[in-house]
């Protein structure tokens, strides 16, 4: 019987390599993008892969301590988007 750590922690190497190739198309969109709209949405999404990377990290190092670490990322992402929406959409009224 294989153990159920080492599957965990080969799952968790796989995360990490899949979601660090998928940081490539959120940032091309944020250096190529049309608009400012666009470069704010790929920004949102390169933060949540980079949350999930140190999710992943966290189970693969078993420190829980990286669990502060992403809950904090997580909550500044989420004001950091209320508040460059909101200043956008104000400029965009003023306009």
């Amino acid at each position: 019987m294989v153990n159920s750590e080492i599957i965990l922690e080969y799952a968790a190497l796989t995360g990490i390599g899949i979601m660090t190739i998928s940081l490539v198309f959120p940032m091309l969109r944020l250096f190529r993008g049309p608009s400012l709209f666009d470069r704010v949405v790929a920004l949102d999404q390169v933060a949540g892969i980079i949350i999930g990377i140190i999710f992943c990290e966290m189970i693969y190092s078993q420190n829980i301590m990286l669990l502060d670490v992403v809950l904090a990322v997580a909550l500044l992402l989420v004001f950091s988007s209320m508040i460059v929406t909101r200043y956008l959409l104000k400029k965009q009224k003023d306009d």
